[in-house]
């Protein structure tokens, strides 16, 4: 199948053994970001940050940001981006072995993009000789070419990891992004109706029904959809979305679903342009 079909998976979160179970040695793999896991939502003992941080601090943390409370949200997550502080030093080895551990469990040809939970520079340097990792680019696997830009945009998000990036940069990203057949993302494309109240829209595709809250997007890749009219807009993120299609102009617009969760991969048949869910 590996000739008609290609692999696209999003926010695999740590579940590196659940997907090389679905590719084998003959497949081409797109993977649209979001490779590590920081917390586990079921079970906060599980993720990275609760090895720099305490049960409570993770759960204290949480509470001011959903009150709006950033100062010492931002402070902390400083802490852990920034090379030297005592928490990004505890952390950094746990990073590093995660990513070699993801490198050892790839077994096709594999192409990343890195989301907002990913360090990309450390990414590139475990993965190399494995993976090649696309900050925007065109991929021209055989018989298709596939579009793929990294991070997410919005220098203002908190908490801000290294994977997020001014809406400038990844602005021009998309606007030098030459023309394919599908386009990966992180993130959604911006839907253009908006809420005049100013309150979350369940209608959209960038709407999560776990979080209450429209997820970020990009008008970008809009943008770039109108422009250049690719079949499809594949992208993650948003794990538990109310809409998980959308047609914006004459492409449609997909989310990837949660992998961590899901364990399942989108298999798109570069023939008749047709995807199919596989799970374990």
């Amino acid at each position: 199948m590996s000739d008609r079909e290609i692999v696209i998976v999003g926010d695999v979160h740590g579940e590196f053994e659940a997907l090389s179970k679905l590719v084998g040695p003959e497949d081409t793999l797109f993977i649209a970001g979001d490779v590590l896991i920081f917390m586990d939502f079921t079970d906060f003992s599980k993720g990275i940050l609760s090895k720099a941080f305490t049960i409570d601090e993770l759960i204290e943390g949480l509470k001011e940001m959903s009150e709006g409370r950033l100062d010492r949200v931002k402070t902390a997550f400083m802490e852990i981006t920034t090379p030297g502080e005592e928490r990004y030093e505890k952390i950094l080895p746990l990073i590093e072995e995660e990513y070699e551990r993801f490198s050892r469990s790839l077994v096709c040809e594999t192409y990343i993009l890195y989301g907002n939970d990913d360090y990309p520079d450390i990414l590139k340097e475990k993965v190399s000789g494995r993976a090649e990792i696309i900050e925007s680019g065109v991929v021209k696997a055989p018989g298709i070419n596939v579009a793929l830009v990294s991070g997410m945009p919005g220098g203002d998000h908190v908490p801000k990891f290294p994977g997020i990036v001014s809406a400038e940069v990844y602005g021009r990203r998309l606007l030098e992004l030459a023309p394919a057949d599908i386009i990966i993302t992180h993130v959604p494309p911006h839907e253009e109706v908006e809420r005049t109240d100013g309150k979350p829209d369940e209608t959209k595709l960038t709407y999560d029904t776990i979080a209450k809250r429209n997820e970020p997007s990009s008008d970008a890749i809009t943008k770039y959809i109108n422009r250049h009219n690719p079949v499809y807009s594949f992208f993650g993120h948003v794990h538990n979305p109310s809409v998980i299609s959308a047609e914006i102009a004459r492409t449609q617009a997909v989310n990837l679903g949660f992998f961590r969760l899901k364990k399942e991969v989108t298999r798109l048949n570069i023939e008749t342009m047709n995807i199919r869910k596989v799970g374990i």
